[in-house]
């Protein structure tokens, strides 16, 4: 029925799940007509140099059940003069806000792959203004909102051969790794990238310039957003500043899983979303390998070990809905990760990772610059973080322009949380400071009140981020953090936040060091993850610190 409607998509869809629909735009570019095959480029009457538009995105309620996935093009005066340039807003909907009248054509209806791998019915069809061709649509629809009327047997579909494709280039597929050096089946294992410990003040001198204070002002402001409750922060860190290694596979996984979680966050936010790694202090092959891949800080993407962790995540939930998520997350990641040929981006759904990392002084200094506007900035991250705050930490965040985060201990009083407020934010600006009490689930209930109030009495804005790491030390060293004890936290956090009307900015979670794993199934392996993990320092993996974030996602939204 809905594969021949001649009907928005959007209401009908909506009228079928009986909730409201929300776009999630992938991806938006720009690119050549010339490189799109002729049967759009014929339906669309354009060719050649001319500039299209070329929009991934799907439909998610408030279920987070993704409805379709849809692949549009259309002329850029076009899309901007109806308003399909608009990320925030579904074509259908879009149009009948601004009363436009339109028909479809319908090209081809038939089946394709769902991000999870089923078949699913899609269709494909042409959107017209009178007789002037608007955009090309091909909607794909979830198997378990719209059945397949077609089997995944006959081999007489052919392809939709929609999308643009380099003349010459051997496969328009996505590329089975983005990352020569990072082996990710774990065959090869690569020792660290040179691990020679200079003396503490050379290796600051050698650390690269890495942060443009444009990008620290553009954190600040994300973070003044969330702060507001128009966004969600993911800080992911080690414990005590530590991290899993500096070798090549240690930082490409931390990378990989940093992505993994920014992808859920987009596609269950659809609204601001901060991704922070935080660098350990040491070891410096941490930095050498990073470097040595060219990725750092950020700007490439471990795609398969993303695609892996979402997918071992999605085994190990035993909750469909959160199971459908990640699996669903996974298949689109691809799809926001990489760029038609020869596009110019416009919009992508993938949050640009910021860097966060813990002052070593007195060599810090090292790392400091004076920006165009006068002020001092650390350029070796776009945040300071500072898990222990002592005095010498507090004056050099203080000196910087940079926003700052610090750790707060069981230990910490209101009267703390007024020394810092003061110290690191006097001129009360939004996003500048963020706080991240570490408390354990009873202290949360009893204490954290009390800080909100010491920081409200002081009128400072505060970036409030939940860290469910147990506070306390056992004999044997760090107490273990399990992912139930994990979710009671995060849920004492919520609870306090709702408790005392302050908004909850979001989560700092601590990997374990084990906590990227490779793309191995538990079935090549043998062994499973619980037992790989062993009894060393705490900290969660890549599936658990996925779950503790969509548990997190869905107590923000109740």
């Amino acid at each position: 029925m809905l594969l021949a409607s001649d009907g928005f998509t959007t209401p009908a869809l909506s009228a079928i799940l009986g909730t409201d629909l929300h776009v999630r735009v992938l991806r938006q570019d720009a690119v050549a007509a010339g490189l799109l095959p002729d049967a759009v480029t014929d339906a669309l009457r354009v060719s050649g140099t001319d500039r299209v538009l070329v929009r991934h995105s799907c439909l998610v309620n408030a279920d987070l059940v993704t409805a379709s996935v849809n692949y549009v093009v259309a002329g850029r005066s076009g899309a901007a003069a109806s308003g399909l340039d608009d990320v925030g807003t579904p074509i259908g909907s879009g149009l009948i806000s601004r009363g436009v009248s339109q028909r479809r054509h319908l090209l081809r209806t038939g089946v394709t792959t769902w991000p999870d791998g089923r078949v699913c019915a899609a269709r494909a069809y042409v959107m017209l203004l009178g007789d002037q061709p608007l955009c090309y649509i091909r909607e794909s629809f979830n198997p378990d909102v719209i059945p397949s009327d077609f089997t995944a047997t006959t081999g007489d579909d052919q392809p939709w051969a929609d999308e643009p494709v380099l003349v010459g280039a051997a496969s328009p597929a996505i590329p089975r790794q983005l990352f020569p050096m990072h082996d990710l089946r774990g065959s090869v294992r690569h020792g660290e990238i040179s691990a020679t410990s200079p003396n503490g003040a050379r290796r600051s001198r050698q650390m690269p310039t890495l942060v443009h204070p444009d990008e620290c002002d553009s954190l600040t402001t994300s973070l003044a957003k969330v702060a507001r409750g128009d966004g969600f922060v993911l800080h992911l860190g080690g414990r005590d500043g530590t991290s899993s290694g500096g070798e090549t596979r240690a930082v490409a996984g931390r990378r990989a899983l940093t992505h993994a979680a920014a992808a859920v966050m987009a596609h269950v936010l659809g609204e601001t979303a901060v991704t922070i790694e935080r660098a350990p202090r040491r070891p410096p092959g941490y930095f050498r390998a990073a470097e040595a891949l060219g990725e750092w800080p950020g700007d490439r993407l471990p795609l398969t070990l993303c695609v892996s962790m979402l997918r071992q995540a999605a085994d190990r939930c035993r909750e469909p809905v959160r199971r459908d998520l990640l699996r669903t997350v996974g298949g689109l990641l691809p799809i926001a990760a990489v760029a038609p040929p020869g596009a110019h981006e416009l919009h992508n759904s993938i949050a640009p990772l910021r860097i966060s990392r813990e002052p070593t002084l007195p060599y810090a200094a090292a790392s400091t610059r004076q920006g165009p506007d006068g002020r001092w900035w650390d350029r070796s991250a776009h945040l300071v973080w500072i898990g222990n705050p002592a005095r010498d930490r507090v004056r050099f965040a203080a000196s910087v322009g940079n926003p700052v985060a610090v750790a707060l201990g069981p230990t910490t009083t209101p009267h703390d949380v007024e020394r810092l407020c003061r110290a690191l934010n006097p001129q009360r600006l939004p996003g500048r400071l963020t706080l991240v009490p570490r408390l354990g689930v009873a202290r949360t209930l009893d204490t954290l009140p009390a800080l909100f109030a010491a920081a409200a009495a002081c009128e400072t804005p505060v970036c409030w981020v939940g860290d469910p790491m147990p506070a306390r030390r056992t004999r044997r060293g760090p107490a273990t953090l399990r992912i139930d004890s994990a979710i009671d936290a995060i849920h004492a956090f919520f609870r306090a936040c709702r408790a005392t009307g302050t908004v909850p900015g979001g989560l700092h979670l601590a990997c374990g060091p084990d906590a990227v794993i490779d793309a191995r199934s538990d079935r090549e392996t043998g062994k499973l993850l619980a037992d790989r993990r062993s009894r060393r320092a705490p900290g969660l993996d890549s599936a658990e610190i996925l779950h503790c974030l969509i548990a997190a996602l869905e107590l923000r939204a109740t």
